[in-house]
């Protein structure tokens, strides 16, 4: 696979865990509003903000021409 395509596949990849957050963003602050348990949701946000940054290295090591095993 060329670097090339490898941005173009991580590029979707943080656009599909963009729109995942903002969902669970939007969820949060309804559950809030109404008093709810927001602790579930919070959790996954947790977990796709790691997703997002483990992403944002490997987008920043294919920018700069590493190779990545």
């Amino acid at each position: 696979m060329s670097r090339e395509d490898e941005l173009a596949i991580v590029r979707q990849q943080v656009s599909i865990l963009a729109e995942r957050e903002i969902g669970l963003l939007d969820i949060i602050s309804k559950r809030a509003s109404r008093g709810a348990d927001t602790q579930p949701a919070e959790d996954k946000l947790a977990l796709l903000e790691s997703m997002m940054w483990k992403l944002h290295r490997r987008l920043s090591r294919l920018k700069s021409g590493e190779q990545i095993a």
